[in-house]
């Protein structure tokens, strides 16, 4: 997650992260839970307030170049079990980690080459900018981590402005670097590259964890994010509509107007967190059945093996397996 990212961009340089927190609705402790999703508000917010405390040009590009690859978890799996570099970038473009509610990304290609097109969802240019140097600057790591050193782009494009002095993007990215283009473009070479730890059941299986988290195709919205907190707290015993619309300072009624508006609704919201739950622990942990149900919040495993049907129109045994229909 980005916001982790940043926090621990502020620790190493020792600035104390609550000054860049304050206000956000969340404290560096929400930010161990692996669950844990931020609006586009408020991660606007906190990097702007990242460029501020830190004042370092183009700090989204120096950010990326230094993260830590094991930070995108089941997504590097993926990328590591992939047959080769073109199936790696497929999965990650698919299913990135930090970026993917503010950042929409398109594959091109042709003979010359396989291209990632980012698109941002906000109209805030410098933001923006940052999280497309970040993001590039990640995945370049990241490939190479996979792949090898000799991996990369031959080609980036970006659409910011032209800097007025000395950059570092062509040393972080290898390969020739052009602003104010049409587009924010990486461009790697058409032959894909096999990937020395490639296994199809790990990727498969990677895919299908990928696909159960995956946050949806839009930033949550800073109402969403706070009733899922709401529901993650104790989903064995969620709490009522009331008493998350207490804990807002809404009245049941407006909350539920809310919801309308912003075309939610609350029983979908629980519906989503209990199917996420249920569903990591069947793939990451091996619980029994009946177990399952209780941490995902059903009254029994029937109950729950008809929820699974319904969800992925598999059972519980099947998805364990990694098993197709």
């Amino acid at each position: 997650m980005l916001a982790r990212q940043i926090v621990s961009e502020l620790n190493r340089r020792e600035i104390d992260p609550n000054a860049a927190l304050r206000g956000l609705g969340f404290g560096v402790s929400e930010l161990a839970s692996a669950d844990f999703r931020v609006s586009y508000e408020q991660t606007s917010r906190l990097v702007r307030r990242a460029m501020q405390l830190i004042d370092q040009p183009h700090l989204g590009l120096a950010m990326g170049e230094r993260f830590n690859p094991i930070t995108w978890s089941v997504c590097l799996l993926g990328m590591m079990a992939a047959r080769d570099s073109h199936e790696m970038l497929e999965l990650t473009i698919g299913y990135l980690p930090s970026t993917d509610h503010f950042l929409s990304f398109e594959r091109e290609t042709d003979d010359e080459a396989f291209g990632i097109v980012a698109e941002p969802r906000f109209d805030d240019p410098e933001v923006n900018a940052f999280l497309v140097e970040n993001t590039f600057a990640s995945l370049v790591r990241l490939g190479r981590h996979v792949v090898g050193e000799s991996f990369g782009p031959q080609s980036v494009e970006l659409r910011a402005p032209a800097p007025s002095g000395p950059t570092r993007h062509e040393e972080v990215f290898g390969c020739p670097v052009r602003f104010g283009q049409g587009a924010d473009r990486l461009r790697f070479p058409a032959e894909p590259v096999a990937v020395p730890t490639a296994d199809p059941v790990v990727a498969q299986l990677s895919r299908e964890v990928l696909a159960i988290k995956r946050p949806g195709e839009r930033a949550p919205s800073a109402l969403e994010e706070a009733i899922v907190r709401a529901i993650r707290a104790d989903l064995k015993n969620p709490p009522s509509v009331r008493t998350v619309a207490a804990s807002l300072n809404f009245s049941e009624r407006t909350l539920r107007r809310r919801l309308l508006e912003s075309d939610l609704s609350y029983t979908r919201l629980l519906d989503n967190e209990r199917m996420r739950r249920a569903i990591a622990l069947l793939t990451e942990r091996r619980l029994s059945l009946p177990n399952v149900a209780e941490e995902a919040g059903f009254t029994d495993a029937r109950s729950l093996r008809r929820a699974i049907k319904r969800w992925t129109g598999r059972t519980p045994t099947q998805i364990r397996r990694g098993e197709d229909h």
